[in-house]
């Protein structure tokens, strides 16, 4: 049968009509790079309805990841001072070149380790480029990089070693739990959990308490399987109901760590020397609530905040100083991951899917000691 177009009201699209459509489509795809785990429709959707991708960003379901992120080659790469803001008017060269940090002898045989100045940390670009990595989705606030509040603040707890209560219980005072419990290594052995984060949390507790004398209680819940199967739909959800029970029981409780690993390439080894040990690097990650797009996400309030970028911050800043390339960048992104539970909470993302289980537990026992130098009173 023989139809006409015009008989059922259609129009030719005329040439000079077509070429716009063209170029608008071939703008939409092209004016942001298409990530693996995460495509322009994503993207469009977190930024206008935060709420829609909620589950998405609290977790993937593959086990080879910890979270729900690849970090992109960018963030490996020292950026230059001023590729996130503009010199301040009048920086005379001098200036900028008292910007970059002294090489610093380290606690680590063979390592040279990095001390900013207080002059380099009050300067935007500083801080934006040698030591937080913003997500592209979210941004950091004037308050949220005033060295008021990440480097003034006093975060050492009063009475943290060697706590014992007036029954004689041991008085907790550091909670490690991990959200994805599942997150195995290159060579852990399936179905063992002490070859998982859970074992590296494991000695982790096992220094705090033996060589520092703080009294730590280790959560090994696995909040990322659900009846056998691997589910990260609603860990973080399930990890903060049980976690809030936790800190009810044992109220002295002051700091919460939530113990990751990372997941990257598998061309990526994230591993540097520390003491003649291969040690892998630990980042730790943070949530500022709030979406480039819509502001601050209501629903992911966090009235803490400000203490925790403050705890990160102070652990970076240890880190680098005293073990070089052993801390990688602070990675901030739009949500909160459970940080408002504790104004000392900090999620750590100890190396990645790659590295094997010796260079994980290595990497505790720097980290045991940065703990333990910002929250012993001095």
């Amino acid at each position: 049968m023989n139809y006409d177009c015009k008989s059922y009201g259609y129009k030719k699209i005329k040439r000079k009509r077509l070429l716009p459509l063209i170029v608008v489509l071939f703008f939409l795809s092209f004016m942001r790079p298409v990530q693996a785990s995460k495509d322009w429709f994503f993207y469009g959707t977190s930024q206008v309805i935060p709420l829609l991708t909620y589950e998405r960003e609290y977790g993937i379901l593959d086990a080879s990841y910890c979270a729900d992120y690849q970090v992109p080659e960018w963030f490996f790469e020292e950026k230059p001072e001023n590729a996130d803001t503009v010199m301040e008017e009048g920086n005379t060269e001098q200036e900028e070149a008292a910007q970059k940090e002294e090489k610093v002898e380290t606690l680590a045989d063979g390592t040279k380790g990095v001390a900013f100045t207080r002059k380099q940390l009050q300067k935007k670009d500083v801080l934006l480029s040698k030591i937080f990595s913003v997500d592209a989705n979210t941004s950091m606030t004037k308050e949220e990089l005033s060295l008021k509040n990440l480097l003034d603040k006093d975060l050492s707890i009063d009475g943290i070693k060697n706590s014992i209560g007036e029954n004689g219980e041991k008085q907790y005072k550091i909670l490690i739990y991990h959200t994805h419990g599942s997150e195995a290594f290159a060579d852990s052995r399936k179905g063992k959990k002490e070859d998982t984060i859970i074992g590296v949390g494991t000695y982790l507790t096992q220094l705090l308490e033996e060589q520092y004398g703080i009294a730590t209680y280790h959560d090994e819940t696995v909040y990322d399987v659900v009846d056998g199967k691997l589910d990260r739909s609603y860990a973080y959800e399930n990890a903060a109901a049980n976690v809030k029970k936790i800190l009810e029981k044992y109220p002295s409780i002051e700091v919460v760590i939530d113990l990751h690993r990372d997941g990257v390439d598998e061309e990526l080894h994230l591993v540097t020397n520390v003491n003649g040990k291969e040690t892998a690097k630990i980042m730790f990650l943070n949530g500022v609530s709030r979406s480039n797009m819509n502001g601050d996400i209501t629903y992911l309030e966090n009235p803490n905040k400000l203490d925790n970028l403050a705890f990160s911050f102070q652990m970076f800043l240890l880190g680098k100083q005293n073990y070089g390339d052993y801390v990688r960048k602070i990675y901030v992104r739009s949500l909160r991951y459970n940080l408002h539970l504790m104004p000392r909470a900090t999620l750590i993302e100890a190396g990645a899917q790659n590295n094997t289980l010796q260079e994980e537990k290595n990497a505790m026992e720097p980290l045991a000691a940065i703990l333990n130098e910002v929250l012993a009173p001095k």
